[in-house]
């Protein structure tokens, strides 16, 4: 899956002359806590509701909702913004994506293709895709299992699975113990798998974690 698949296709943006109040206008109406600010077509910086809600006073604190929005159209967008901007590329992987987002602890990554903002990935799209790739939007079994590390112990325990008849609905493989074991996660597209686990202790992989989840 890559980033084209989840972007925002046409995103909602700002511009550096913009106010702040516009742009706390625009993040509420569209439901949004990122914008692109752009020049043009491309992009020259970012805001975020977290940029806005720092640069600006909280009308609690001002003697008058008037006077908070003085305030707000006084200061323009490019004042508050982020002029270092990291972004991705349509044909990026979304795993890859993710990983850039938590590396540079940031929420958004603007899509630029050949210079020109295309789209806008967030955090939640990617959140969306992680729960979709762990089964997590369906009723399922869950089973956790710790495996060593050596090629076609993967293999073994799929075929274990094939041979109880069940349904993998997601498998995902995370290092354990330093990397010398694996842990793998899987859901099962069953509401009992006992015998799924009694096959798999007789296969010499006793320590499975089993449960119903929706």
């Amino acid at each position: 899956m890559r980033v084209m698949d989840r972007m925002r296709r046409s995103p909602v943006s700002v511009s550096r002359s913009d106010t702040l109040h516009h742009a706390l206008r625009t993040m509420e109406t569209w439901k949004v806590r990122h914008l692109p600010v752009v020049e043009g077509d491309r992009v020259v910086g970012i805001v975020s509701d977290r940029d806005l809600k720092k640069a600006a006073p909280s009308p609690f604190d001002r003697d008058t909702a008037q006077e908070f929005v003085r305030f707000t159209s006084a200061v323009t967008v490019k004042e508050v913004m982020s002029k270092e901007v990291v972004t991705t590329s349509p044909h990026c992987p979304i795993e890859e994506a993710a990983a850039l987002m938590f590396e540079k602890r940031i929420g958004a990554l603007p899509v630029v293709q050949e210079g020109r903002l295309v789209g806008i990935i967030t955090e939640t799209d990617v959140l969306g895709v992680l729960a979709e790739m762990m089964g997590a939007t369906r009723t399922a079994s869950r089973l956790e299992i710790e495996v060593p590390a050596n090629p076609g112990v993967l293999t073994d325990v799929i075929r274990t699975l094939e041979g109880q008849q069940a349904e993998i609905a997601s498998l995902v493989t995370l290092p354990a113990r330093g990397g010398a074991r694996r842990l793998l996660i899987m859901r099962l597209r069953t509401i009992n798998p006992d015998g799924v686990v009694s096959a798999l202790a007789e296969r010499g992989y006793p320590q499975v974690v089993s449960e119903f989840v929706r």
